[in-house]
């Protein structure tokens, strides 16, 4: 594409209306290419969303939350971050991009866009063929590239690992994708079956892309070759350090702050205040530990809050056709992380901390 021909638009204006709920910061997601493009800016903004509020949910009871400024430092020139968790909110924001573009295209709200029956007819294995209506990531693919790509229009290493990271997101779609069948023969005896590809549920593509954040490789450069820039020996060094990277791994360039305190300047909100989980059904060991991962390995205690909650309770079905229900308060106890009172005495520290496990 040409660049006489690149349309940039803020698509602030845009997610402000469909989303104004959403505190989330997304000035940074363009608009590129020819007005006909201009059609998919509601399923670009709602795909950042999307995108974003899965990185929420992945990161919940984690010291970084992926916080309401995690989408623009990631992509502002002026902050620059390359750490672990700037790659992962490279990667489930393209992916939301694109997945919300093909589901999008395959619901028929775009007249250019239908499904994918690029293979139907062929015999795809022992019983069964392709057909139906598969999913079409190619259009999501292509037309995400288009926008999220966009953004980066640095020419240095950390560039490179951006873009490199948003390809990571789009192989998540494509590689979690599903196949689904229909079954064909006398009295439903499923001799041949017709099959086609469908997106996973985003949640699943979330958890995909968290384990490979959990994988994602340092990239260990020479900081001499690295200072020079955009210069070719800059260029050669990059080149050298991606020839060993596999293309649906997630890389990052820089360690991560422990992110216990506050950084105001890059978007780091510590986790005094945050609350934690002692108690609960179903709850992993991962969300069991989070009191002593956010607060007492922090320096802070836990404090226990008792907050009143309504709930609907003692519903009954009345004939016909109505559901009434009564409301009901419950004093309910959380947790919060709190600074340690330095007044204490050392052996309740002791026994707050020894309360965390």
């Amino acid at each position: 594409m040409k660049r006489s021909t690149l349309l940039i638009l803020s698509i602030t204006g845009v997610y402000s209306a469909i989303l104004h709920t959403a505190a989330w910061s997304v000035n940074n997601f363009l608009m590129t290419g020819p007005k006909a493009y201009l059609t998919f800016s509601s399923s670009v903004a709602a795909g950042a969303h999307s995108g974003m509020e899965e990185c929420k949910f992945q990161f919940g009871w984690e010291r970084w939350n992926c916080p309401e400024s995690a989408l623009q430092l990631s992509t502002h020139n002026r902050l620059r971050s390359a750490t672990r968790e700037t790659s992962f909110v490279h990667a489930i924001s393209s992916a939301g991009v694109m997945y919300t573009l093909t589901r999008n295209c395959s619901l028929g709200d775009f007249e250019s866009c239908g499904c994918d029956d690029s293979r139907n007819g062929r015999v795809g294995g022992r019983g069964w063929v392709w057909g139906g209506c598969s999913d079409n990531v190619e259009f999501g693919e292509k037309v995400s590239k288009l926008f999220v790509d966009a953004l980066e229009t640095g020419h240095d290493t950390r560039a490179l690992i951006n873009l490199h990271n948003n390809e990571v997101g789009r192989l998540a779609v494509k590689d979690t994708m599903k196949r689904a069948c229909k079954c064909h023969g006398v009295s439903g005896s499923c001799s041949i079956q017709t099959c086609w590809l469908q997106l996973a549920e985003f949640r699943e593509i979330g958890n995909y892309l968290k384990l490979k954040y959990d994988q994602a490789h340092k990239l260990e450069m020479d900081k001499r070759r690295l200072r020079a820039g955009n210069s070719a020996d800059s260029r050669g060094a990059t080149a050298e350090t991606f020839h060993h990277i596999h293309a649906s791994e997630l890389v990052f360039l820089e360690d991560s702050p422990d992110y216990c305190t506050r950084n105001a300047s890059l978007g780091h909100h510590g986790t005094e205040g945050r609350e934690c989980l002692q108690t609960g059904k179903n709850l992993s060991q991962w969300e069991k530990r989070s009191c002593r991962r956010l607060c007492t390995e922090c320096g802070l205690r836990v404090e226990e809050r008792r907050t009143e909650v309504v709930a609907s309770c003692n519903c009954r079905f009345h004939w016909c056709c109505t559901v009434r229900c009564e409301q009901c308060r419950a004093l309910v106890a959380k947790h919060f992380c709190a600074r340690r009172d330095p007044a204490a005495p050392n052996h309740i520290r002791q026994r707050s901390r020894g309360h965390t496990r």
